[in-house]
């Protein structure tokens, strides 16, 4: 009886729980949340300390990003999306970069072609990589690398013909020749990113794994880049990464369109957890069609009606007292927002 919307919210600054995402959507909307769930993955703290990053790339996410038809970070892998047309349906799909892009900044557009993404070898002319690229380095050829995460310029470094650039496992990477450098390129501008075939989505988010496909099991860690070595060190993957077993949160799509979402609790004295294939099945014999997993672990939170209902295994003073400390969300960089309009 009443209209579903759903809506994407990044925090610009720093990570924040759900149910504060929750709260700041009620605030400046106006609209009650009625359910709310944590989006894809992030830089930690943690992990910009061990690729030994600068302090500003904490909360940067790790894969596409779609906001009131905005795209605030293009995919890196091949890892599925929750998509939400303009139209207000639904799609879980695998999103990739491969095909094309084009950058808007000011009323210049910087087009790079297919052609252009990940090339190997001695390659020296514009392109772009994402974290699908075989290589650990990105042979400079005298050009100018730009690093972004998101769609925010973090770095520029210019290569000298012999130099090679190590790949940061992060977020794309412009590589403009020598006489196609933009003018007036600086750290901390944000670019207008433009993928073909995302025309009509007005909020996404990449995660992963996919779980369900056609009403089929649908696991397929190899295809989605998570055995890569950009990946494990990001993400902490592991080959036996489907098996491990903790707290998980999961969405699927019916065939008329519903939407499903799960969580299970894990880490803590009542439960162990569930593995990738645990959420998939129980979410098949809920009749889903189509269905993908978001970011699990201390991540993992469920808000319905401003009420968290899952149990994190996370506290954020766990270095400082591991006995007794109660559990609490984990702040995270980007949040789902579902509503109702009366």
């Amino acid at each position: 009886e009443h209209h579903w919307d759903f809506t994407v919210l990044s925090s610009a600054d720093s990570p924040k729980t759900v149910l504060r995402f929750a709260r700041t959507f009620e605030r400046q909307s106006g609209s009650k949340a009625r359910i709310a769930w944590n989006g894809g993955y992030i830089l930690n703290p943690e992990l910009v300390g061990k690729l030994g990053l600068p302090e500003t790339y904490i909360g940067s996410p790790l894969g596409m990003i779609i906001s009131e038809g905005r795209l605030l970070s293009a995919p890196l892998f091949n890892k599925p999306a929750l998509l939400v047309s303009k139209d207000g349906s639904m799609d879980i799909r695998r999103v990739r970069c491969g095909d094309g892009m084009r950058i808007r900044r000011g009323g210049e557009e910087l087009v790079f072609t297919r052609k252009m993404y990940n090339p190997e070898g001695s390659f020296s002319g514009t392109a772009y990589y994402d974290l699908l690229y075989a290589g650990d380095r990105i042979e400079g050829k005298g050009r100018t690398m730009v690093r972004l995460a998101g769609c925010t310029i973090k770095e520029i470094i210019h290569c000298g013909i012999e130099e090679q650039m190590e790949v940061v496992p992060v977020g794309l990477t412009l590589a403009f020749a020598a006489e196609e450098v933009p003018v007036g390129l600086e750290v901390g501008e944000e670019l207008e990113l433009i993928l073909p075939g995302f025309e009509d989505v007005l909020h996404g988010v990449e995660a992963g794994p996919l779980l369900v496909e056609g009403g089929n099991l649908a696991l397929d860690m190899e295809q989605e880049g998570w055995k890569t070595q950009n990946s494990i060190r990001t993400q902490a993957a592991r080959l036996d990464y489907t098996r491990m077993r903790g707290p998980k949160i999961a969405v699927g799509i019916n065939q008329e369109g519903q939407l499903v979402v799960l969580t299970v609790n894990g880490r803590i004295r009542e439960s162990v957890g569930a593995t990738h294939e645990d959420m998939a099945r129980i979410l098949l014999d809920h009749g889903v069609d189509k269905a993908m997993g978001f970011d699990p672990g201390g991540s993992s939170t469920l808000v319905v009606d401003g009420k968290t209902l899952n149990i994190s295994p996370y506290n954020r003073a766990y270095e400082t007292n591991v006995y007794a400390l109660p559990p609490e969300p984990r702040a995270v960089s980007n949040a789902i927002i579902g509503f109702t309009r009366d």
